[in-house]
């Protein structure tokens, strides 16, 4: 199969009288850890117009006149992928609280692709990211998965429609209470302003979606609802709900939500996960952990009063629980790469932290087609780092997104 590629892109460099050389690059001699089946100590990388042609070991052939970059004593991986990233988003559009349903927003409307956020990602090597909406509605509408580099919301798009924002917990209501706190007595208090209330909420929202789709069905004249049509497409398994639920009794009612109505949901943060292995193993569930360092460091910091561990992602995968791991919403998180390898530093073994960055997101997020590994086809998202990636001392030397050197 290499060598057939190989062949076609060799015919359309001669082809184009030599000036299609350029855009063909080869990264050579470094440590290719693909993310996928097989990893390669001498490995072979070669790029071409935004798409990976080969990946092997030193026999893999090339073009002549293509540009050859030495990786000896470096490593090669695929993009990192943060699958809960906050930047490129002002923190007041995040939340549309006129109402605690939102199913219909989506938070491709509200990116700004010269946030700053971009820019110190790809530093980090992160050439990917899920962005969604906040969590102070009960249920907060659309992501979607962007490229780091880009001058448009069109060029760095990857997937629109990633996950319908759910949120359990203390923060949907949090923001419902009397302007001077304390509990809310009256009747101009806005709801929900308990858990109960959140999930009722929930519950309101997806027995209505059931109600319209069988109305809808029976007559063709039914008027459409936004709301209620992306909520029928969760109830039709055609998008996945990101339900966000720290603490142990949030994860245990996202389980219990998601059977109820028979959708699929992946469990966004998770911090009490460790307590409910159980439950996530017989409902086949996939997490998106928070920041496990940050989760650490600010002591319970995750919120919801979620008890963090230093060995939650070690557990998941003794367990045969798929996850993720990403930056999150905390505060004190750090870079995709110095997270992973917290999780590193306590029990996960290398390999598999890097698959938590890089195929794991790219596989719960829909986008395992096109990024996530290193493989003929896919995109050329690429980073080649100083060392092993998860030694503290090793930084991005070069980071490619879609073929492009975006190092800055």
């Amino acid at each position: 199969m290499q060598r057939s590629l190989l062949t076609m892109l060799a015919a359309a460099v001669c082809a184009a009288g030599g000036i299609a050389q350029d855009q063909v690059l080869v990264l050579r001699g470094g440590e290719v850890r693909t993310a996928a089946r097989q990893d390669y100590p001498d490995g072979t990388v070669v790029l071409h117009r935004g798409k990976i042609v080969a990946v092997g070991g030193p026999e893999v052939t090339f073009p002549k006149g293509a540009r050859v970059i030495d990786c000896k004593g470096k490593v090669v991986t695929p993009g990192l992928i943060d699958a809960g990233a906050t930047f490129g988003v002002r923190p007041n559009d995040r939340n549309e609280q006129g109402d605690e349903v939102t199913p219909q927003m989506s938070i491709l409307d509200v990116v700004h692709p010269d946030d700053e956020g971009f820019a110190r990602a790809r530093e980090s090597g992160v050439t990917a990211v899920r962005l969604i909406p906040g969590n102070r509605n009960v249920i907060g509408g659309l992501g979607a998965v962007l490229k780091t580099r880009g001058g448009t919301v069109a060029e760095m798009l990857v997937s629109d429609r990633v996950g319908l924002r759910v949120a359990m917990g203390s923060e949907p209501s949090a923001g419902n209470r009397a302007i001077r706190g304390g509990v809310p007595l009256g009747l101009f208090v806005r709801r929900p302003t308990t858990r109960m209330g959140v999930v009722w909420e929930v519950r309101r929202a997806f027995s209505a979606a059931q109600k319209y789709r069988e109305a809808r069905t029976e007559a063709k004249d039914t008027p459409p609802d936004p709301a209620l049509e992306v909520l029928v497409q969760v109830l039709e398994g055609d998008l996945v709900v990101h339900t966000t639920a720290r603490a142990e009794q949030d994860i245990r009612t996202a389980l219990r939500l998601a059977s109820e109505f028979g959708y699929r949901t992946v469990l966004d943060e998770a911090t009490e996960a460790y307590r409910c292995i159980d439950a996530l193993t017989a409902a086949k569930a996939t997490c998106l952990l928070g920041a496990p360092s940050a989760e650490q460091v600010t002591g319970g910091g995750a919120g919801d009063g979620a008890r963090p561990r230093w060995h939650t992602a070690a557990l998941l995968a003794q367990a045969g629980v798929p996850f993720a791991i990403q930056t999150g919403t905390n505060l004190g998180s750090r870079s995709l790469v110095h997270e992973a390898m917290f999780a590193v530093r306590f029990g996960l073994g290398p390999d598999t932290a890097l698959r938590a960055i890089t195929i794991a997101p790219a596989t719960i997020l829909g986008v395992a087609d096109r990024l996530g590994s290193l493989a003929p086809g896919k995109d050329a998202d690429v980073v080649v780092w100083s060392g092993d990636p998860f030694d503290p001392t090793t930084v991005p030397e070069l980071v490619l997104v879609g073929g492009e050197e975006a190092t800055p």
